[in-house]
C-alpha cells in the first residue's frame, strides 16, 4: 500500500495517515516543516488535508504580517 499521497493544489506538500500514540493523524511535510493533527473518521481525506496546510499557510501570513508591520524608529 503506498500511503504518501498528494493534492494537485497543494503541490509542495506530500501528506500521510500515520497511527501512533494510539490514534491516527494526518501528517503533512513541506516547506521545511512537518504538521500533524488527529484524523477524525467522519473526515474527508482531502478535506483534512487541504485544512491542515490552509490553517498553517493563514499562521505564517499571519506572522509573516505581523513582523513586516513593525517598524524600527
Amino acid at each position: 500500500m503506498h500511503n504518501p499521497f498528494s493534492i494537485y493544489w497543494n503541490k509542495d506538500w506530500t501528506f500521510q495517515i500515520v497511527h501512533m500514540e494510539g490514534g491516527i493523524y494526518l501528517e503533512a511535510k513541506g516547506l521545511g516543516i512537518l504538521i500533524r493533527k488527529p484524523f477524525l473518521p467522519n473526515e474527508c481525506l482531502l478535506t483534512a488535508a487541504d485544512d491542515l496546510v490552509y490553517e498553517e499557510d493563514k499562521n505564517r501570513k499571519s506572522l509573516f504580517k505581523s513582523w513586516k508591520s513593525t517598524k524600527i524608529f
